[in-house]
């Protein structure tokens, strides 16, 4: 928040929320990885005036982000045990809130101040916020996998996404409060929202396809082949 003439009851306060992620990851090579995502992620950031628990607030743009994308992936870059590897990834990707579509919306901040003069405890603050449709947003991700099997596995996941353009942005048109002499007083603020946000997300995730080193068998049980170590480990991971 960028703010003028304004107290430290003025503020932006960040919640915890919930998100899901899908990906699709297909390994070009023992250690490289290529893969496609889809997000959905709860943003929560409010703009607060008064104590915790008292005074106004009110959200920052919409709550809900979608985000299509492809990523790179390098496998192992750390294993601390047999049955532990840690990768990381960057991805590019688009994301566009839930309510998609530019928005425009100008009036009281909190829609319970009805008054047009400020009051004990009750600033005036008339806003402008515009919202735009979306914005191209990059991201890096750490992802602790813990094998459960051949197929079969945990994974534990931090990521940090940051938006290339601003999606929300609040600037105020009004804003007065009383000092503590009871004496209005005028300031500004406005709030830049890029979708930017970390999470860190508990998952699990399955191998398709055929596994490297598999043993092929002829169609009747007297012959087999042996495995063919030099085959490309072509099989596919989602999460």
């Amino acid at each position: 928040m960028e703010r003028q003439n304004l107290p430290g009851q003025f503020r932006t306060v960040g919640r915890f929320n919930t998100g899901a992620a899908l990906r699709l990851v297909f390994p070009v090579s023992k250690r490289l990885g290529l893969g496609v995502e889809q997000r959905v992620t709860g943003l929560s950031q409010d703009i607060r005036y008064g104590r915790r628990g008292t005074g106004f607030r009110a959200g920052v743009g919409e709550n809900t982000l979608h985000q299509s994308g492809l990523s790179v992936r390098l496998y192992d870059v750390w294993q601390p045990g047999p049955r532990w590897g840690l990768d990381v990834a960057l991805s590019g990707a688009y994301a566009w809130p839930y309510r998609y579509g530019r928005y425009t919306h100008e009036g009281p901040l909190w829609y319970s101040t009805a008054s047009r003069l400020p009051q004990p405890g009750i600033p005036l603050v008339l806003v402008r916020e515009t919202e735009r449709q979306g914005t191209a947003i990059i991201g890096m991700e750490a992802l602790l996998r813990y094998e459960l099997g051949p197929r079969h596995m945990l994974l534990l996941t931090a990521t940090y996404q940051r938006g290339l353009r601003p999606l929300t942005a609040i600037t105020s048109t009004r804003l007065e409060y009383l000092d503590s002499n009871g004496v209005i007083q005028q300031g500004s603020l406005a709030v830049i929202s890029r979708g930017s946000y970390g999470t860190v997300q508990l998952g699990y995730g399955v191998r398709l396809g055929r596994l490297a080193g598999a043993t092929q068998r002829s169609p009747t049980p007297r012959y087999s082949l042996d495995p063919d170590d030099s085959d490309p480990d072509t099989t596919l991971e989602t999460e």
